[in-house]
């Protein structure tokens, strides 16, 4: 299991690709502002507050497009971060992301274009947590799960190869409700709609990046 910088990532695989499908019908980007917040926790020691939202969209080239932003929120400041991303309306279309802003810690907010974006966009594709938490997983069926934000109907998929476990609801923004493994465990705390960017300061340009001055 990794938790790579760019985005919180889960890798769940296992087994039969078709069931993959079945997972990913459900995780979607939700309408502009809502919100899932979860409480996560790390090799058994690293506590995380975990924000997904939807705080806006766009229409670029004649694709609707959507403003997602992921906040992680920990006990040592400087590690919390919050990152931005312009894309399309399904986390399988990471590698589509227009537009990348980031802020890390209590440092200014930086805006990724240019050369910097092409790399990061493969990098947001392979590692992806929305998507990878369906990836070659194994179906277990329907259940009833308890968890911080109350009690869900979602459907449990399996993954053998790491020992992980997740459960996802269509009825919650962002569709994931629990999942645990080996190192981690996250789950749903609270959701809801009126969601707006972390980020108040004007975005500086990455230096050396190019591309357009403003968002």
């Amino acid at each position: 299991m990794r938790l790579p910088a760019l985005s919180l990532v889960l890798l769940l695989a296992a087994a039969p690709a078709v069931r993959a499908q079945d997972c990913l019908q459900q995780i979607k980007f939700p309408k502009v502002g809502r919100w899932a917040e979860y409480k996560a926790l790390y090799n058994g020691k690293d506590p995380y507050t975990v924000r997904y939202s939807v705080i806006g969209s766009e229409k670029r080239g004649g694709a609707d497009l959507k403003w997602v932003e992921l906040r992680m929120v920990g006990q040592d400041k400087d590690k919390n971060f919050t990152y931005q991303v312009l894309v399309p309306g399904s986390p399988t279309e990471m590698a589509q992301v227009q537009e990348i802003i980031m802020k890390a810690g209590d440092r200014p907010a930086m805006k990724m274009n240019g050369m910097m974006l092409k790399m990061i966009r493969g990098q947001l594709d392979k590692q992806n947590f929305l998507a990878d938490v369906c990836k070659q997983v194994t179906l277990v069926g329907k259940e009833k799960v308890t968890v911080p934000a109350g009690h869900f109907q979602a459907t449990h998929f399996h993954s053998a190869k790491y020992g992980s476990d997740s459960w996802v609801a269509s009825s919650v923004p962002f569709a994931l409700v629990k999942s645990v493994g080996k190192n981690y465990q996250m789950e749903l705390a609270v959701y809801g709609n009126g969601a707006k960017s972390s980020i108040t300061e004007q975005p500086q340009e990455m230096p050396g990046m190019g591309g357009p001055s403003s968002r």
